[in-house]
């Protein structure tokens, strides 16, 4: 691990966990350190990866950070979850806000987070996203653009519903409560995100909206992809119905709702999308998505789990190099 030594602890833990995304990792650092107007911080690289793929990056980012506490640290047990729960270890902020490794923050991202928590008093605030798709790039790109785009319409306010862990800023002493807040078992399916957050529903906690904390997400051609919207969609609906299997007081009667909503919600939507790809609609992406998380909420299970980060990752991974 290389840490560099600071006397007191600062304001902000930026948390970016990568794998096997250098390049991604150094445009997501960079940002960062051009961040403007924001208070102390500290900066949290973690590598989900044994081989260290992304140590040759660290080090030079280690140089470039100057007087900006910069941490490098492997994870090397595979898994989203793991790799979040490692930077948190590590973190020394009084909040923290975590950026993805595909994602690069506007100069004043920070600020404008900062300023959206001390407006709501939100214990968790997300900001948008603009996608940004090659130009050339041989898909509906309206499609896809809006769908892995982030867009609130209206000020900063708080907010009902939460998004995604990516470009979201945290109160650690109300969210990270346990010594791993994010569950293991979403580790190759992902949404270990929304199990969170619905915890912090249940003590109460509140989530708002930073209008203009904006970060840029570059999506490669291998994800704008009805083939990867698809497994991604599938994977993400087993956790809305698994959490409640997965917990230690296992809770059937929940996860029997679970899979019923999901029958409901995937037969409500599938003439919607029938409909908007027929008049080739800009939601039509958004719809599909829906769809089949309600098919992985009912098909959450042993055969039909879809294996999306973590182990599964680095196995496609592998089978790719050898082809």
């Amino acid at each position: 691990m290389v840490r560099q030594s600071v006397q007191e602890a600062p304001f902000i833990s930026v948390i970016i966990p990568t794998f096997h995304r250098p390049d991604g990792a150094l445009a997501a650092v960079r940002s960062i350190l051009g961040q403007e107007g924001a208070p102390s911080l500290e900066i949290i690289l973690v590598d989900n990866d044994a081989k260290q793929s992304c140590k040759a990056i660290a080090e030079q980012l280690a140089q470039e950070a100057g007087q900006t506490p910069f941490t490098y640290a492997v994870e090397p047990a595979a898994g989203v979850a793991n790799a979040r729960n490692k930077a948190v270890s590590l973190a020394r902020g009084t909040f923290v806000a975590f950026l993805d490794d595909d994602e690069v923050a506007k100069p004043n991202w920070l600020a404008h987070l900062v300023k959206a928590q001390q407006e709501t008093g939100a214990d968790v605030v997300f900001g948008p996203i603009e996608a940004r798709l090659p130009a050339k790039h041989n898909v509906p790109h309206a499609y896809f653009q809006n769908f892995f785009s982030r867009r609130l319409d209206g000020p900063t306010r708080l907010i009902d519903i939460p998004y995604g862990c990516g470009n979201c800023f945290l109160r650690r002493e109300t969210v990270f409560i346990k010594p791993e807040p994010f569950n293991p078992a979403a580790n190759e399916t992902g949404g270990e995100d929304d199990i969170l957050w619905r915890e912090v529903v249940a003590s109460g906690g509140t989530f708002g909206w930073a209008y203009d904390a904006w970060v840029y997400e570059d999506v490669p051609p291998s994800r704008a992809t009805w083939a990867y919207l698809t497994k991604r969609a599938f994977a993400f609906g087993h956790n809305t119905t698994g959490q409640w299997y997965n917990r230690a007081d296992k809770d059937y009667v929940r996860m029997v709702i679970s899979m019923f909503k999901g029958v409901a919600q995937a037969l409500a939507l599938a003439p919607l999308v029938a409909l908007l790809w027929i008049v080739r609609h800009e939601r039509l992406a958004w719809a599909y998505d829906k769809m089949w998380r309600g098919l992985g909420k009912v098909f959450w299970f042993g055969p039909f789990r879809v294996g999306f980060y973590g182990a599964a990752a680095q196995k496609k991974q592998l089978a790719t190099q050898k082809a």
